[in-house]
């Protein structure tokens, strides 16, 4: 597949994703969501590639969903209805959870609605002190669809979570930190250096550690529980629902 909405690259063991639509602030439209489901998929199957870099081009991370392309969008049936751009991005950001190489979210600006989605699936947050972040849902009267209600109570806590989705009002990056949301803040000088020298350092340790952690942290506790039950670990009447 050509890629028109992002840049990928790929160098030594590390990939990098750019979301790269940065004249509406990298939101997600249907071909952004379809290239990146296509090249986060080339990431796990590729066996040379061992980490993976997410970023945005120019002043923001990704700003969430391109509203006017969902708006159209309401109008149409089947592939181009609103449902089907909403699952196919659930889709991608599934993918980026359950990806089984480490994963870098490199926050160059802003991350709001399905962009701060994308970034929580990430393992890793990076940012420059002018980043901010939001569960901007809530002012267009949603709730976060993109896996917001379970990533972000597990980052933050679930007092804080249900803050940031009933408010919706933006968080700094010096606030994310200090809440355990990103892992570390640095001057913008030295965010691409940072950012390259955590990816290359990731890419020569032990992957397999590394993969059976990030799994494990990932996994959410039912499939693990349903995955032990089917091997036999766990007694036959374990929920059904679990």
């Amino acid at each position: 597949m050509d890629y028109l909405s992002i840049v990928f690259q790929k160098d030594n063991g590390v990939a990098k994703i750019i979301l790269n639509r940065p004249r509406v602030l990298n939101a997600l439209d249907a071909a952004m969501i379809e290239e990146l489901g296509d090249s986060i998929k080339k990431v796990s199957n590729d066996p040379e590639i061992r980490v993976l870099i997410l970023t945005g081009s120019g002043r923001a991370f990704c700003f969430g969903a391109d509203i006017s392309v969902f708006r159209k969008a309401q109008n149409h049936e089947g592939t181009s209805s609103v449902e089907k751009l909403l699952e196919k991005a659930q889709e991608v950001i599934l993918l980026l959870a359950e990806m089984p190489k480490p994963t870098i979210a490199a926050l160059n600006g802003f991350a709001s609605g399905l962009g701060l989605d994308l970034a929580m699936a990430c393992d890793l947050r990076i940012a420059t002190p002018r980043v901010k972040i939001s569960e901007a849902f809530v002012s267009m009267g949603l709730v976060p669809d993109g896996g917001g209600t379970f990533f972000l109570p597990r980052l933050v806590g679930s007092g804080k979570a249900a803050e940031m989705i009933f408010t919706g009002e933006p968080v700094t990056s010096q606030e994310a930190e200090r809440i355990g949301f990103i892992n570390r803040v640095v001057p913008a000088s030295e965010f691409e250096k940072t950012v390259q020298d955590l990816a290359r350092r990731l890419a020569k340790g032990p992957s397999l550690a590394i993969i059976c952690k990030t799994s494990a942290k990932k996994k959410p506790p039912w499939k693990s529980a349903r995955r032990i039950k089917n091997r036999g670990a766990l007694p036959k009447d374990l929920p059904p629902k679990l």
